[in-house]
């Protein structure tokens, strides 16, 4: 009776197992669907809100301070909502190609390139609650100006922590999320403090020198920056942290090289029948768990991938 209650046991197992593998496939089947999804509504929104914010940075311009409307890129804010444009507009090809493959994976390029154009509006948006609402809160919050500055920034963040592109951002990216507010203050430097207003240069536009020195106050709003890039950098890879364990429960236990093996051969022969011979895209976080969790090396997963993805290609053909 013991034999049997323990063979049956071992049997239940089994079928968990089984089970798990089957929940797997059809888990990752879904979430290369939802990640496109997503990707596209949230680029979307990040087009609609950046726009928004450009046109009326040039309206702005032209009636509150007299100027031609491209002077109105002397402001940040302008400069921010430029770089979320383009970025989405990269994207959105991406996640139109993956609504119809149920595969979406950017290239590093697209992902540095959005994570520079949030980390340009979060520095924008926390600069002004912080900062420009103390010398003037209309220029912060007044009319047009609370859209530009809180509603269209928080809508096209949410956008970015909503794109689930797999990718855990580095030390060196943080700084790279930098670049584009760093070369922002050395021009504002040069024009409001060496050139001065008085010859030519821009007026103090965000009053900096108001309260501190021109060395001081340069220095801490670099800091400030930077801190604002580590912030947005690390919520973004607890997100993606969360969202491989959410992936990853679908397989439960460890395998034996084997099993590991049949899972990466099954994954391949899941992404062939959606995918064409001359676009395979290699899921490598996914078999580097797998790799983990049997102590298998990566390589043969791969080649199992492989093997899978081109058995479905034959079967396509014939």
């Amino acid at each position: 009776m013991r034999l049997e209650k323990k063979k049956n046991k071992k049997c239940g197992e089994k079928m968990n197992e089984n089970t798990s593998v089957k929940k797997g496939h059809d888990y990752l089947t879904n979430l290369f669907g939802h990640r496109s999804f997503v990707a596209l509504c949230s680029g979307i929104c990040t087009l609609v809100f950046s726009f928004y914010g450009i046109l009326a940075g040039v309206i702005r311009s032209f009636r509150l301070v007299g100027k031609n409307g491209f002077f109105s890129f002397a402001y940040f804010t302008m400069i921010a909502n430029t770089l979320a444009a383009l970025s989405v507009a990269f994207i959105i090809p991406y996640a139109v190609e993956g609504i119809k493959t149920k595969c979406f994976v950017l290239p590093k390029w697209v992902i540095l390139f959005h994570y520079i154009s949030s980390t340009s509006i979060a520095i924008m948006m926390t600069f002004v609650l912080v900062f420009v609402s103390w010398s003037s809160f209309y220029d912060a919050f007044g009319g047009i100006n609370f859209i530009m500055h809180v509603v269209s920034p928080t809508f096209i963040l949410l956008s970015f922590f909503q794109i689930e592109n797999g990718y855990l951002y580095t030390i060196k990216d943080r700084f790279i999320g930098c670049i584009p507010f760093f070369l922002y203050i050395i021009v504002y430097y040069v024009e409001v403090v060496i050139i001065g207003e008085a010859n030519g240069g821009w007026f103090d536009l965000y009053q900096v020198q108001k309260y501190l020195s021109p060395v001081l106050a340069f220095f801490l709003i670099i800091l400030f920056g930077f801190i604002v890039s580590w912030l947005v950098a690390t919520i973004s890879n607890c997100l993606t942290r969360r969202r491989k364990e959410k992936m990853f429960l679908c397989w439960k236990g460890n395998f034996d090289s084997i099993e590991a093996k049949i899972e990466a051969y099954g994954l391949g022969s899941m992404m062939g029948q959606i995918e064409d011979e001359n676009t395979i895209i290699i899921p490598k976080d996914i078999l580097n768990y797998l790799a983990e969790k049997s102590n298998v090396n990566i390589e043969e997963l791969i080649k199992s991938f492989i093997a899978g993805f081109m058995n479905n290609q034959k079967n396509k053909e014939s």
